[in-house]
């Protein structure tokens, strides 16, 4: 990382990683998903649902209601988890209902935990 907070390949560039990457972890639920599955264990749907919300719970102060799980369902089942798999950093078994880490590119998992842990720094 530069003196910026930027992260760098140690050559004082960016990391190369393909549009795809930038895609998928476009989005900080996703960011999150993968930071959860970074630890290689299996986790079924219903388990990632919990722990995203447990995030959110934490990150803002709310508890979240029926509804909330719900809907984070809906957008890990139809969205995050598919763009994920597609881009090839998870592997997702639908019919199973359950997602794993895939080997990522070097640099990738840091750079994944470098921007969630941006996320929960305060702004000041």
């Amino acid at each position: 990382m530069d003196d910026s907070g930027s992260r760098t390949d140690g050559t004082g560039e960016s990391p190369g990683f393909d549009r795809q990457f930038y895609r998928a972890i476009a989005s900080r639920e996703r960011r999150r998903l993968l930071s959860i599955l970074l630890d290689g264990d299996e986790r079924t749907v219903e388990e990632l649902a919990t722990l995203l919300l447990g995030w959110e719970a934490t990150a803002s102060g709310t508890v979240g209601s029926p509804d909330d799980r719900r809907l984070t369902l809906l957008r890990l089942v139809h969205i995050h988890l598919p763009r994920l798999d597609e881009a090839e950093m998870i592997e997702y078994d639908q019919g199973r209902g359950t997602a794993r880490i895939e080997k990522l590119e070097p640099g990738m998992a840091e750079y994944i935990e470098d921007t969630v842990d941006a996320a929960k720094a305060p702004s000041g």
